[in-house]
């Protein structure tokens, strides 16, 4: 579910419970509005705590910027059981479009807007050199996205706040094995133009798994000890085999993907 705040000083800022950076394909953001999980300037640690919480996330960043909410935009059922401490507009059913194309910002310019930039910036025909090396096998990974995609969703069937970490997880597993489908499918696009969007989900999708790993390892003792090893081991592999769209000069958190 998406949440819209308005802030005193007349931002925009938009959450939703799915997880840190997860934008659907179909979603556009305009350029004012802001996308609380995405703002860098917040550290992970903090962004991690709003993680399944939407009207905790429209607060903690205006909190972060020095403003409060004024009013808060949402489907009646979604304020259930939290208090926006502010103005609440509550939308019923018939106020959602049902048709139409959304303008603005594709996911991967919200979540990453200078990798989106030097990405529009290759030519077509570089865009294979972009992509770590094809796998042996050239059949397509077993789509597990449906299932995996459950996972995800399964901790918001619950209030406690131990599902922070249950969803990152999942997140995760579910980030890596989009990646895998997205590269799949930019090895054997048909032309430029579905290479171009395919190249970009990969990136995106890596963004989002990383993201996820950053956030689970701001988590208390415990919590996230079991993927520990693993995200150690995701790393190494990110490093050896990610995206090369930074330029020699440039130091980033992981190559291709999030320039700092």
């Amino acid at each position: 579910m998406w949440l819209t705040g308005l802030t005193t000083d007349g931002t925009i800022v938009v959450a939703n419970n799915y997880g840190l950076g997860y934008i659907s394909p179909w979603v556009k953001l305009p350029a004012p509005v802001k996308f609380a999980f995405a703002d860098e300037s917040i550290p992970i640690a903090e962004r991690a705590k709003w993680v399944t919480f939407p009207i905790a996330a429209l607060q903690g960043w205006a909190e972060s910027h020095h403003t409060a909410l004024r009013a808060v935009i949402a489907m009646e059922d979604q304020f259930e059981g939290f208090d926006s401490g502010c103005a609440e507009i509550k939308l019923q059913p018939d106020d959602i479009p049902t048709a139409g194309k959304m303008e603005g910002r594709s996911r991967l310019e919200v979540l990453a807007p200078d990798v989106a930039i030097r990405l529009a910036s290759v030519p077509d025909t570089a865009l294979a050199d972009l992509l770590p090396p094809p796998p042996a096998d050239p059949e397509p990974p077993e789509d597990r996205r449906m299932n995996l995609l459950m996972e995800v969703f399964r901790p918001l069937l619950s209030s406690d706040s131990g599902r922070i970490p249950l969803q990152l997880k999942a997140m995760a597993e579910f980030a890596d094995h989009m990646q895998k489908m997205a590269l799949h499918s930019a090895y054997t696009a048909a032309d430029a133009e579905a290479l171009r969007i395919d190249t970009e989900d990969a990136i995106y999708w890596q963004h989002v798994g990383v993201l996820s790993r950053d956030a689970l390892g701001t988590m208390p003792e415990g919590s996230q000890s079991s993927e520990r090893h693993r995200s150690r081991k995701w790393r190494r592999r990110v490093t050896r085999h990610a995206f090369d769209l930074s330029g020699p000069a440039e130091s980033t958190r992981y190559r291709g993907c999030n320039a700092t």
